[in-house]
């Protein structure tokens, strides 16, 4: 047994030993170590060209199945057979046979809880495991108890003292002895002679391997290493030391403190409270390996035994840094000084408060910046990561150190590790598939599958395809539910009319209709379907696709709709997959075949078990999938770059960097709720598993593996409130010991919020970070949009086109800051994607009311339409949808009826014009032309007119003037037509009368479009500080407040009608307004206030024209 504080003190010995006494050729060497990551970090420091050059003829596994391994290759497979009726796995579901029938003969009342009133079986299955979790570890701590239990003895052995199991605990003895009794009952024949359980194997092992003249059994490894093991069962220590009878076992212990320490942890506290506090664990692991310690053996191999390296003396500095004095005080079990030591803070511990995982995060990537900025030999391979929880921090990783390509400036090379199977893409799907009897099959759910490339392949799509298909589906109103017998489950009777729409069935046959139909012009359903035009020639092949889907999804539900017994669920599951997924990588096809493998496994620990009985989906699904969390050693570790990964997998591998984040209260040690029913608990022994003491033990080993730098973060406060959290009790413990041991006192400082927060870049600021583009956000100028809009024409580069057309008049007038963003600069803003729509509706928004009355009113056949608006799926079902219908159609056929009378006057329907007039600019001329089309004429001139399904006019009805925001849709063309020479009439007809622009004299056109071009070229040049609603709404309000009784001068006249503006910009009360609707306002203006001094000016000669212009014909009936 060989000591020594650091690992790669203990590596570099092993990797000695194996060089200075190897073994005969084509003999493996047998190196036994505690997880996956710590395998990967020992082969590579064998192959390491300093070390051996190769990592060849080794066998690393873990110790639970090394040693079973070893008890059947003492013992014989006639005696232990590869897996045990009494292991954790097929011990559960024979308790899923068993629990029912012995709670209720035993009258166990904890137990009749659980089994009763429990349909879908998952209760069941939750106290199956947990028995099964206890029994587990009687079967390894407490071999003892299940001894004298199995024999009718139902005692508790414990601090030397045997008493009798209380009253209500006498049913785990009892159900002890039935497990025994139903294993021999249900086992071969063949196997009557084999052990039931580990006990027995491990007390025959130790017999037969203890025999005076015992036989060495043929292929025992002649060496076996154990490499940096923590912590292990008394059993497993008792065999290896049994097996150094004939094998040469070598233990290579990592020790935190030279110092002997495994007395009494009180008086351990007095030197070093750390060590007592974090190494419970580790002092009872290491006095239960000195009885069968053989120092002479290990000095046969090494001069000595022990290899302790002291922290303090490796610093290549004068001074050792504060992480190595700390690290230094562990190892000589130093007390604390009286006084705090005068040592400056050197960074090598770094504490840091965030408000949130995702800002962790990003604090720890500009952290790791500075630490490669200041060493430059540091390779990002050099650090590691680790949090308690990757489930919660995988994502925020990805998002911010995925953010940048290779090439970015700031990109940081970075591998996850540890993540779980079931954040798998292809897991995931499964899941989804796995759970279709209470999924209503939405379309996001849709979209969100095919979303997974072997589901893609499967069904023959690429991505483009799925586009396709989503574009087609939103068209066709498919929502959720197969069809309507598949929506009777969530309450939609199947008798209500149109009771198919929203439905995947539906929409497949409208797109299928569509296809046959062609593009027939008009909505004319076909019995009872409406058709949908959009699918076309081989594109048709996407709808088959979809159609075999659909197919099997409803094949699939009527499959996982009935319980199953374990041989037909098997069958069940291997179709479900055939049938979904198809490989189309390495990774998919590993993932495919590993839940192939947990299926067979599945099967046969069932047969095992006796286990012949129908189960539940619910129980199924959840024993497959969490099956794929098992721990081994084929995970991959140290994929390159930044490694990150929880405690477990890289505990104590050394690091020149060690950063731990997510280190909360609560979060870390993590917490366990005791079960009422373990013995084990309140009958404690040296060695027992306990996740707190792990924890601890966890937390000392990652503490000890930093070699440089020590970074630990947590969320100090809270995001929404900014409420004071504390950190983990290990973290608080460790400032303790700071606090105590060094002065100045070590600041965990607490981040911004936001990464973007101007507190990183003001001069002198206590923080810093690297993020290069919120700097030059937070440090360019703003600009001064004020002067900008006034700044002369001499002042900024303008504009001299030859030509305008007249649609940039029109986005002059609708948003003037869109000349500036749209026209100049070419930036097209887009808004988040909106959500898939999941659900029918159930009420329509104003919006959707206009655009339905809009499709009525422009439809050549309105009635036609109606029954079509029926059947496209967009209306809430039943009478509620039929009521806003007829309200739509009915307003629809007024404003019809209204506008009448024009197309009678105006009889003759013109083609699209191109209408094109010359302005005498300063520059030049300029030619202003567009296509307009929607012309009628009569011998009294032409007529632009437009038609909604909603008011054209404002204010109370004996006082109605007409809403500008509509006439502004035909302002400019009516401008330009009567500049053209053309007699024109604009009307808007709505609901409550005709809004009407008169015909202009075509000098006052011309005049009027030179102005709107001037403006034009101030708005190309910044954004005008001016708005289209807030605009109007000033104008409006300053004209009816000069026309008004009231006695105001000109000032207050000017602030009233700008209060009223204001509202038009933002109102937290309302959406409708310019700062809510629009993307480049928003862009341009975080508030009013830049607009108060400007928008009067420009809002005049924007609009006031407009208003002046504008006028009512008719009044509401």
């Amino acid at each position: 047994m060989f000591h020594g504080n650091r690992l790669e003190d203990l590596r570099d010995l092993t990797v000695g030993l194996l060089q200075n006494n190897p073994l005969p050729p084509l003999v493996p060497e047998t190196l036994l170590v505690q997880s996956n990551g710590m395998k990967h970090w020992l082969e590579m420091a064998l192959a390491d060209d300093a070390a051996m050059g190769i990592c060849a003829a080794t066998q690393t596994e873990l110790p639970s199945s090394f040693i079973w391994r070893m008890y059947r290759l003492v013992l014989g497979a006639n005696l232990v057979p590869a897996s045990m009726p009494f292991d954790k796995q097929a011990l559960v579901w024979r308790l899923w046979r068993l629990l029912p029938e012995f709670a209720k003969s035993h009258q166990v009342e904890p137990l009749l809880a659980y089994v009763k009133n429990d349909p879908l079986g998952r209760q069941r299955y939750q106290l199956a495991q947990q028995v099964a979790d206890v029994f587990d570890g009687y079967q390894s701590y407490r071999a003892d108890w299940l001894s004298d239990w199995a024999n009718g003895h139902f005692v508790l052995h414990h601090q030397g003292v045997r008493k009798a199991l209380a009253p209500d605990q006498v049913w785990q003895a009892q159900l002890w002895q039935l497990l025994q009794q139903d294993v021999r009952q249900t086992q071969a024949p063949e196997l009557a002679t084999q052990c039931q359980s580990r006990a027995d194997v491990h007390d025959l092992f130790m017999r037969k391997v203890q025999q005076t003249g015992a036989i060495q059994p043929s292929g025992l490894p002649p060496r076996i290493v154990v490499f940096g093991i923590s912590n292990l069962p008394m059993q497993v220590v008792e065999a290896l030391a049994a097996l150094g009878r004939w094998s040469q076992v070598i233990m290579m212990v990592q020790n935190p403190c030279q110092e002997y320490w495994g007395h009494d942890m009180d008086l351990v506290a007095q030197q070093h409270s750390l060590l007592a506090s974090w190494g419970q664990q580790g002092r009872d692991y290491l006095h239960a390996l000195e009885r069968f310690d053989q120092p002479e053996n290990a000095l046969s191999l090494m001069s000595k035994q022990s290899f302790f390296v002291d922290p303090a003396d490796l610093s290549s500095n004068a001074q050792p840094t504060r992480l190595q004095i700390i690290q230094s005080d562990i190892l000589t079990l130093n007390s604390m000084p009286d006084e705090p030591l005068q040592v400056a803070d050197d960074g090598s511990i770094q504490m840091v408060q965030a408000h949130s995982a995702q800002r962790e995060v990003e604090i720890l990537h500009d952290w790791l910046w500075d630490w490669f900025d200041h060493n430059p030999t540091w390779k990002p391979t050099d650090v590691m990561v680790m949090v308690p929880d990757m489930a919660t921090f995988a994502s925020h990783i990805q998002a911010v150190f995925g953010r940048f390509p290779p090439k970015h400036p700031r990109h940081i090379p970075f591998s996850v590790a540890d993540t779980t199977p079931r954040q798998v893409p292809l897991v995931q799907a499964l899941e989804f598939l796995l759970n279709l009897p209470e999924a209503r099959v939405t379309l996001s759910e849709w979209l969100s599958l095919f979303e997974v490339s072997a589901v893609r392949a499967k069904f023959q799509m690429d991505e483009a395809d799925v586009q396709t298909l989503k574009s087609w589906l939103q068209s066709a109103a498919v929502r959720w539910g197969l069809d309507p017998v598949h929506r009777q489950k969530w309450g939609v009777p199947t008798d209500m009319p149109h009771a198919q729409q929203n439905t995947w069935a539906y929409g497949l046959q409208r797109l299928l209709l569509g296809y046959a139909a062609g593009q027939a012009e008009g909505n004319a359903p076909w019995q009872g379907v409406m058709p949908l035009p959009q699918v076309a020639g081989l594109s048709a092949l996407k709808v088959g696709h979809l159609a075999t889907w659909i197919d099997a999804v409803a094949i699939t539900l009527a499959k996982l709709s009935a319980p199953h017994t374990p041989d037909e669920w098997s069958a069940v599951m291997h179709d479900l997959m055939a049938r979904f997924f198809e490989a189309d990588n390495e990774a998919d096809e590993r993932m495919l075949l590993r839940l192939k493998q947990e299926l067979t496994q599945w099967q046969s620990l069932c047969e095992q078990a006796g286990l012949n009985e129908p189960l539940p989906l619910t129980v199924v699904r959840e024993h497959w999938l969490s099956g794929l969390e098992s721990a081994g050693l084929q995970q991959r570790f140290f994929g390159g770059g930044v490694q990150f990964s929880t405690l477990m997998p890289m505990r104590a591998i050394p690091f020149k960097g060690l950063c731990l984040l997510g280190m909360n209260d609560g979060a870390y040690p993590r917490q366990s709720t005791p079960r009422d029913f373990d013995l084990m608990t309140e009958h404690w022994r040296a060695g027992d598993r306990s996740r707190r003491e792990d924890d601890r033990y966890l937390f000392l080993e990652a503490f000890l593996s930093a070699r440089d730098k020590l970074y630990i973060s947590w969320q100090g406060r809270r995001s929404t409130d900014n409420q004071a959290m504390p950190p983990s009790v290990l973290v608080s413990q460790l400032l303790d010991t700071l606090k105590a041991k060094f002065k100045p006192e070590i600041e965990a400082k607490l981040q911004p919020l936001q990464a973007f927060s101007a507190k990183y870049f003001q001069a002198d600021a206590e923080f810093f970070t690297y993020a290069d583009d919120w700097e030059k956000a937070q440090s360019s100028p703003s600009m001064d949009l004020e002067s900008a809009a006034t700044a002369s024409q001499n002042e900024v580069s303008l504009p001299t086109m030859p030509e305008w057309p007249l649609k940039e008049c029109m986005r002059l007038l609708k948003q003037p800051v869109e000349v500036y963003w749209r026209s100049r600069l070419g930036v097209q803003l887009s808004g988040p994607e909106d959500a898939l729509q999941d659900d029918e509706n159930f009420a329509l928004s104003g919006l959707d009311r206009y655009a339905l009355g809009r499709a009525l009113l422009e439809a050549p056949d309105i009635d036609q339409q109606r029954d079509a608006e029926i059947l496209m799926g967009y209306l809430p079902m039943g009478a509620a949808g039929q009521g806003v219908l007829n309200q739509q159609y009915a307003a629809a056929q007024r404003v019809k009826d209204r506008a009448a009378d024009y197309l009678e006057r105006y009889d003759t329907a013109l083609p699209t014009q191109t209408i094109e007039t010359t302005l005498a600019m300063p520059w030049g001329d300029v030619r202003v032309s567009a296509e307009i089309s929607n012309l009628r004429q009569s011998d009294s001139g032409c007529l632009q007119m437009t038609t909604r399904p909603g008011a054209v006019a404002t204010g109370q009805k004996d006082q109605q003037t007409a809403r500008a925001d509509v006439l502004v849709n035909l302002w400019p063309n009516h401008v330009l037509l009567c500049a053209a020479g053309w007699q024109t009439h604009s009307v808007a007809v709505g609901l409550d009368g005709v809004a009407v622009l008169p015909t202009l004299t075509a000098d006052t056109a011309k005049q009027l479009l030179a102005k709107w071009l001037n403006v034009y070229t101030q708005a190309w040049s910044s954004p005008l500080p001016v708005t289209f609603k807030a605009g109007l709404a000033f104008v409006a309000e300053h004209s009816k407040l000069i026309q008004s009784d009231k006695k105001l001068d000109a000032d207050q006249i000017t602030e009233l009608a700008l209060d009223k503006a204001s509202k038009a910009f933002s109102d937290s009360f309302a959406d409708d307004t310019d700062h809510g609707r629009s993307l480049y306002v928003q862009r341009s203006f975080e508030n009013f206030e830049p607009l108060r001094t400007g928008l009067p000016e420009w809002a005049k000669l924007l609009y006031e024209d407009l208003l002046n212009a504008a006028a009512m014909e008719g009044a509401a009936t």
